[in-house]
């Protein structure tokens, strides 16, 4: 029923040393190659090259004021350009390699550009093992936003690179379907007295808290004016073509109107009728939220005028999952009504 993805295939290069090798020398030659994370896929360049960087920001069309995560091979190797605290050093022995971005003071060598002219940095330390293969390869971090054009879904495959970034970039490597499939959870660190989650993700505030034995406020997640401190902050985002309608959730419908696309958190019982999906088979909230990227990829390529979601319950990562789709959608969250 989906719409067959036309990319061009001779991008998408499959995992071997050799592909390791070439993806690497790109990179080297400030040229930007797609990779999988464990999160959504990047679209990586040398952090330390304002060439390298001022390409990504070109070819996702993305403003200056939105800063980029610093992607790096260790914490040692991260922690050598900005300045660490003891708690950034328990939360990396804690979380890295994995979806927890940090944000804190800089060092001069992180060129300005990559931090939206700020003095901190978002940096992280990826598990996805193709990443982590491919920066034991650099003597550089990589910047990674995630590899689609400004503001759209963030892709969690190959294809959804290709078809939106394929004819820009020099190579996609091919890690397959990103474990989590939704972006890595920020954590401001710049006061450790005070850590202030800046975007909900796959670690969740309860762990960090545990660890660090210290509250972690949530942050207002209006946007700022000017440049702003973390990804992910703007009010619209991960936005696909197709308006959104959010329906609070055991509130949906599962009677599509004409040109609507219903989701539902969970499949429904009996009988489903066509224009009906679902993003887990049990109301899974880890599948949910790893499986929504993805599913609005595919139904943005058909011809629904409306995509209904239901929103998922505000506990563990539907609260990253909620935080998305709100920014996604078209419309503020509804009661549904027929």
């Amino acid at each position: 029923m989906f719409t067959q993805i036309k990319v061009p295939h001779e991008i998408i290069l499959n995992y071997s040393e050799d592909t390791l090798e070439r993806c690497a020398h790109l990179l080297q030659q400030d040229e930007l190659v797609a990779v999988p994370t464990e999160t959504v896929y990047g679209l990586a360049g040398n952090a330390l090259s304002e060439n390298a960087v001022r390409k990504i920001f070109n070819v996702k069309g993305r403003p200056l004021i939105d800063p980029l995560i610093t992607h790096f091979k260790c914490a040692e190797a991260a922690f050598s350009l900005v300045y660490a605290s003891a708690a950034a050093e328990t939360l990396a022995a804690a979380f890295w390699p994995g979806p927890l971005t940090l944000i804190l003071e800089k060092r001069a060598i992180i060129p300005d550009i990559v931090t939206a002219g700020l003095s901190s940095a978002a940096i992280r330390v990826p598990r996805q093992p193709m990443m982590q293969a491919l920066l034991q390869r650099l003597n550089f971090p990589l910047a990674a936003p995630s590899a689609n054009p400004f503001g759209y879904v963030s892709p969690t495959r190959p294809e959804h690179v290709a078809h939106t970034l394929g004819s820009k970039i020099a190579a996609i490597l091919d890690g397959g379907a990103c474990a989590h499939g939704i972006e890595s959870t920020v954590l401001d660190l710049r006061d450790s007295r005070k850590p202030q989650l800046l975007r909900p993700g796959p670690i969740y505030a309860e762990a960090i808290e545990t660890v660090l034995s210290l509250k972690v406020l949530r942050a207002d997640q209006t946007q700022q004016k000017g440049a702003q401190l973390s990804p992910g902050q703007l009010t619209r985002h991960y936005s696909p073509n197709t308006g959104i309608n959010i329906i609070e959730h055991g509130q949906l419908h599962l009677d599509p109107r004409p040109g609507e696309a219903v989701i539902a958190n969970r499949k429904p019982g009996g009988t489903t009728k066509d224009h009906v999906y679902w993003l887990s088979e049990t109301g899974d909230l880890v599948e949910i939220a790893r499986n929504f990227f993805d599913l609005l990829q595919k139904l943005d390529r058909m011809d629904y005028q409306t995509l209904s979601v239901e929103a998922a319950p505000e506990l563990g990562i539907g609260l990253a999952f909620n935080d998305r789709l709100r920014r996604a959608a078209s419309v503020s969250v509804k009661q549904a009504i027929r």
